[in-house]
């Protein structure tokens, strides 16, 4: 999984403060403490950052799209949804914490936040934004400890609400 990959990765210390993708047509900033992880093998697809401060770890990723929305893949109203992550990542103790519409750019946004088997170096919790933007699909994937999740949870809150879509 992703983190296997990041035996194979060095950290770049020239990282942008702010985030700008002009083809997915997104900027976000973020803190001081977040690195960037260059990929030397390109064996992750999308920018991946790392906060040494906090302990989180961001994979920023995107695609063209063939849906129309965000719930035509992450459909919070679905009984199956558990199920369905269980499946996609491989992990019959995945446990969904929440799906949820978030505040900002609720139409184009959904939020799934669950909890895995220990992976590597203990991160064992996910928070990740779905998003669908002019025919694009835009994912921001945090992992973490789950012993730091109140912590985390606000300071991915300060991140997300960064967000600018163009």
């Amino acid at each position: 999984m992703l983190f296997a990959i990041l035996v194979f990765v060095g950290i770049n210390n020239a990282y942008p403060r702010k985030v700008h993708n002009k083809h997915y047509k997104f900027t976000i900033t973020l803190p001081d403490s977040m690195m960037e992880i260059q990929d030397s093998f390109n064996a992750v697809a999308g920018q991946l950052y790392y906060d040494t401060t906090n302990g989180i770890l961001l994979l920023v990723s995107a695609r063209e799209s063939k849906f129309k929305s965000v719930k035509d893949y992450v459909d919070c109203s679905k009984e199956q949804l558990e199920q369905q992550l269980r499946n996609d990542y491989g992990d019959s103790t995945l446990t969904l914490i929440s799906c949820d519409i978030p505040e900002y750019y609720p139409k184009k946004t959904t939020k799934l936040h669950f909890r895995v088997s220990i992976l590597p170096y203990g991160f064992n919790t996910y928070t990740i934004y779905f998003i669908h933007h002019k025919h694009k699909d835009i994912q921001f994937s945090f992992t973490y400890k789950k012993e730091k999740e109140q912590s985390i949870q606000h300071n991915i809150k300060y991140i997300m609400r960064t967000l600018y879509l163009h």
